[in-house]
């Protein structure tokens, strides 16, 4: 199983990155196992990260059975 992630602010993709597994992709990230989880999993959405920080990114995070392909 990989991980796509996208990571986006005003518009702009800032971080786009398939990982092998949710464990790396945590640990890329900076973020604990289970907010990646949650995520992924639509329990939550990023926003919750910090209250206090004004510019929240939008995270996308899609499971899947195959490496996405470079273009």
């Amino acid at each position: 199983m990989f991980y796509n992630v996208e990571i986006i602010f005003q518009d702009n993709i800032i971080h786009k990155a398939t990982y092998k597994s949710m464990s790396e992709m945590a640990d890329k990230l900076g973020m604990k196992y289970q907010t990646c989880a949650d995520i992924s999993s639509g329990r939550i959405k990023p926003k919750f990260i910090s209250k206090d920080f004004p510019f929240q990114p939008q995270i996308k995070i899609e499971k899947t059975k195959m490496k996405e392909k470079s273009i």
